[in-house]
C-alpha cells in the first residue's frame, strides 16, 4: 500500500508526540535496556538496514549490513596510502567501524556514545576481531565530543544523526564541521523527512516510531542539508538507498514476531517498557518506508570547506 492510498485530504501539521518530548537521557536509557537485544538483528551488531546488492543473497541478512558498512567507507573517499583517522559520531556498538578497521590496516579511529554498555560491547567485539589497537571508544555526546578541532580525515553517522535535537540537526552538523580537516568528507546514512507537514496518517507513525526508539524526531533533509551548508560544508549531496535498503527491511516483522514471542516466554509475559517500544518500533520502521513522499532513507555526503577555519 502507498502513501497515496492513505493521504487525507489536504496536509496536516505533524502531530505532536503523546507524551514529553524526548530528551537525551531518554535516548541514554532506551539504549542502555535494548543494547543486546541487537544482537538478535545481527550478532556482529550492526544497528542499522543492509545495502543490497547483486550477488548478495537477499536472505542472508548480516553480508547486507556489512555492505552497508563498505557504503560508508567507500563514500569517505580516504587516502589510506599512510595512516587516517575517522570519527564515528553515534557508533552504537561500533560495528561500522570495526568493519573499516579490518578492511584498511592504516586506518584508526574514534567512536562516540554516550552510552556505556555499548561501549562494554565494542570493546569485547574488537578484541574478537583483532583491532582493539586502532580503536578509541569515547564515551560523550556527539553533538559536543571534546576532541581536539580539524584532526579527523572523515566522519560518519550510521543511523544516528537522527538523535540530535532538531529538524536540521545543527548541532550535529557544527560539530561535525569542527572535528574535520579541510577537505575531509562527512558521510550520513539515516531516515529523513521530505515535508515541512506529513499527512496525517504519516505524522502520526513517525511519531509513534521516534517516541518508541527515543529519536527526538527525522531530520528534514532539505533542514538538514542546508544546515550542512551553512556550517562550512560544500558539495552537499543526497542520494536515495530505498530500495537498496528494501530487502535487509524485509526481515523486520519476521525476525521481530520471532524475538517478541521468544522473549515474551523468557520474561513470563512482562518486558520493561523500552524492550516492548523497541519491538513496536521495528513494525514501525517496516510501515514508515511505505510513506514515499514523506519518508525517505539515503546517504548523505559533504566536503569541509577548506577554506573556512572550524569553530
Amino acid at each position: 500500500m502507498t502513501h497515496s492510498s492513505l493521504k487525507l485530504p489536504g496536509a496536516a501539521p505533524a502531530p505532536k508526540a503523546a507524551g514529553p518530548a524526548i530528551t537525551p537521557r531518554d535516548t541514554q536509557a532506551y539504549f542502555t535496556e535494548v543494547a543486546h537485544d541487537y544482537h538478535a538483528w545481527s550478532p556482529a551488531y550492526n544497528m542499522h538496514f543492509g545495502h543490497w546488492r547483486l550477488g548478495l543473497n537477499p536472505m542472508r541478512r548480516e553480508p547486507m549490513l556489512d555492505a552497508m558498512n563498505q557504503v560508508v567507507g567507500d563514500a569517505l573517499q580516504l587516502d589510506l596510502s599512510a595512516a587516517a583517522c575517522v570519527v564515528d559520531l553515534g557508533c552504537g556498538a561500533g560495528a561500522t567501524t570495526r568493519s573499516l578497521l579490518r578492511r584498511w590496516p592504516n586506518l584508526h579511529a574514534v567512536t562516540v556514545t554516550n552510552v556505556a554498555v555499548q561501549n562494554g560491547i565494542a570493546h569485547a567485539l574488537d578484541a574478537q576481531a583483532g583491532v582493539a589497537d586502532r580503536a578509541v571508544h569515547l564515551e560523550a555526546d556527539f553533538t559536543r565530543t571534546g576532541l581536539p578541532a580539524a584532526q579527523a580525515d572523515g566522519a560518519y553517522a550510521v543511523e544516528s544523526a537522527c538523535y540530535a535535537p532538531g529538524f536540521d540537526k545543527r548541532a550535529f552538523c557544527r560539530e561535525a564541521a569542527r572535528l574535520l580537516k579541510p577537505g575531509a568528507r562527512l558521510v550520513v546514512v539515516d531516515g529523513f523527512l521530505l515535508r515541512e507537514r506529513p499527512g496525517r496518517v504519516a505524522g502520526w507513525l513517525h511519531r509513534l516510531w521516534a517516541d518508541s526508539w527515543a529519536v527526538p524526531t527525522l531530520a528534514r533533509r532539505d533542514d538538514l542539508l542546508a544546515a550542512l551548508r551553512a556550517e562550512g560544508f560544500e558539495q552537499v549531496q543526497f542520494r536515495s538507498l530505498r530500495w537498496r535498503i528494501a530487502p535487509s527491511a524485509l526481515h523486520v516483522p519476521f525476525l521481530a514476531t520471532r524475538f517478541a514471542i521468544a522473549e515474551l516466554w523468557k520474561a513470563r509475559g512482562r518486558l520493561s517498557p523500552w524492550r516492548r517500544k523497541h519491538i513496536l518500533a521495528s513494525y514501525c520502521a517496516l510501515a514508515l518506508g511505505m510513506f514515499w513522499r514523506d519518508f525517505a532513507y539515503g546517504r548523505v555526503t559533504a566536503v569541509r570547506c577548506r577554506d573556512k577555519e572550524p569553530r
